[in-house]
């Protein structure tokens, strides 16, 4: 009997934690956001719960900054490196984007010496003042400037976040985006969503993450929904090269709608009963991320 071929995994959105070392205030119950069952996560998440079995292996991983310390977030950085994971991996850094240019400069350069892949700040809820604000063109050009990816989680359904986006890809080519979570998109709000992802699928330099679906109904008891995702999937393979698009997990976010194993496995259906080839399943969940987070799988 042959062995079944393995399906590499590289997921470049997780969050690992341990909470009587960092700060996580947005984990405790009294802080927002104020989700109906936080406490799936009021506990630690290693590397090592990140359980896959055949057909899927777990080849590389992008750790995405989980707020152990917003003050000083070279701290998480450290505590990661201190993890000593055995898989190849990278991480983006929480830098606060609403504070004195001077200050952002500053926690920057702290942040270098651990070699980020890029930068996040969560601008949903804040677009207007920090997605929108004169000074983010200067965090970009540094960014760029350093070769960093700048994480975006905004809603794309907004237009205005959608021509901020449009004019920071042209403005600085040199400058990797990433849109977290599918550009939040939400059912209610498809089609400005759609006619969204439309025009910037000529934006070269700007690359999206597939996951975060746990978030429209956030809690455990929150289902999957096959033909909501399907639908995603089929709207942005339609219009984006797979060059830019990867598939994420959000672990342990992901956790609410089932196991790690069960996310890959209805990814894997989902996108194979759209006509996808092994090639193609190959580049969403791994080429993409591995070439746009520079990550070896060796």
């Amino acid at each position: 009997m042959t062995r079944p071929e393995l399906l590499q995994i590289i997921d470049p959105h997780l969050h690992l934690w341990q909470l009587s070392a960092g700060q996580y205030h947005w984990l405790q119950s009294k802080n927002p956001p104020a989700w109906p069952d936080k406490a799936l996560l009021q506990q630690d998440y290693s590397a090592a719960k990140l359980a896959l079995t055949t057909p899927f292996k777990l080849a590389a991983l992008v750790h995405i900054e989980a707020g152990f310390d917003n003050s000083a977030p070279e701290c998480e950085l450290a505590w990661l490196a201190g993890q000593q994971l055995s898989l190849p991996h990278k991480a983006v850094a929480f830098l606060d984007c609403s504070l004195p240019f001077e200050q952002i400069l500053s926690n920057l350069q702290a942040l270098l010496p651990y070699q980020p892949a890029g930068v996040r700040h969560i601008f949903e809820g804040d677009d207007e003042r920090w997605l929108h604000a004169p000074q983010l063109e200067q965090i970009a050009g540094m960014l760029a400037q350093h070769k960093l990816v700048l994480e975006l989680q905004c809603s794309l359904a907004n237009p205005k976040n959608l021509a901020r986006i449009q004019q920071l890809a042209q403005q600085f080519p040199d400058l990797t985006l990433v849109l977290n979570h599918a550009g939040l998109v939400q059912p209610e709000h498809f089609q400005p969503w759609q006619q969204a992802i439309q025009l910037l699928a000529s934006s070269a330099n700007v690359a999206m993450k597939l996951s975060g679906w746990e978030l429209i109904n956030a809690g455990r008891y929150s289902s999957a929904d096959p033909a909501w995702q399907q639908q995603v999937f089929a709207a942005v393979l339609s219009e984006w090269p797979l060059e830019r698009l990867m598939l994420a997990s959000n672990f342990p976010l992901c956790l609410w709608q089932g196991s790690y194993q069960q996310l890959w496995q209805r990814y894997y259906q989902l996108l194979t009963s759209l006509g996808l080839s092994s090639t193609g399943w190959q580049q969403l969940s791994a080429g993409t991320a591995r070439a746009w987070y520079g990550l070896t799988n060796d």
